[in-house]
């Protein structure tokens, strides 16, 4: 999506800041009790005078910005300030830090790294996906390669073609060596 030019004169900086850095903070993936987490992020900033207006808009942004959401089909529409955001969390997810942080993730949850048996899934649902057991190669079939496809703004498109073509090089060459090694 290309924005007008003076689309971004809309971007509240400080929003757009504090829900990068505190985009986690609540991540069912990260923590096991959700309303906790996120009510102590809300008492963290009113402790430290955020402006409720912003607060609100800071959980909008946070509550919307998971790509599992979208997977039954209705996409949340958020504003200019959750689409930075949310691309900048996407581009994290891309390329060679996103190769390792899905190595890491599937080393620690101890799933396969690759079995050709082993087909991708397509997802309908948040459940369904965060309930899957694929192989870590299969993720990026799942989520990885999809993600730049949902990408909103020109400039996060642009650095995730290189991204892509990482992670593209990347499963080619592992499928390419298990070939190798175990035959096709």
């Amino acid at each position: 999506m290309d924005f007008p030019e003076d689309a971004f004169s809309d971007v509240n900086h400080e929003l757009v800041l504090a829900a990068a850095l505190l985009h986690d903070t609540y991540d069912e993936k990260l923590v096991t009790d959700v309303a906790a987490a996120k009510a102590n992020v809300a008492d963290f900033l009113t402790k430290i005078n955020f402006d409720e207006t912003l607060q609100k808009q800071l959980f909008d942004i946070i509550d919307h910005l998971s790509f599992s959401d979208g997977l039954s089909g209705e996409v949340y529409p958020l504003d200019i300030n959750g689409q930075i955001v949310q691309d900048a969390d996407r581009l994290d997810a891309i390329g060679a830090f996103g190769i390792a942080r899905t190595l890491q993730y599937g080393f620690a949850r101890n799933r396969e790294l690759y079995n050709p048996d082993s087909l991708p899934q397509t997802f309908h649902s948040k459940a369904d996906y965060h309930g899957a057991k694929g192989t870590t190669i299969n993720h990026f079939y799942e989520k990885l390669f999809l993600i730049s496809a949902t990408l909103h703004t020109k400039k996060a498109q642009e650095m995730a073609v290189s991204r892509d073509k990482i992670m593209l090089d990347f499963v080619s060459a592992i499928k390419e060596e298990y070939a190798d090694v175990y035959g096709d």
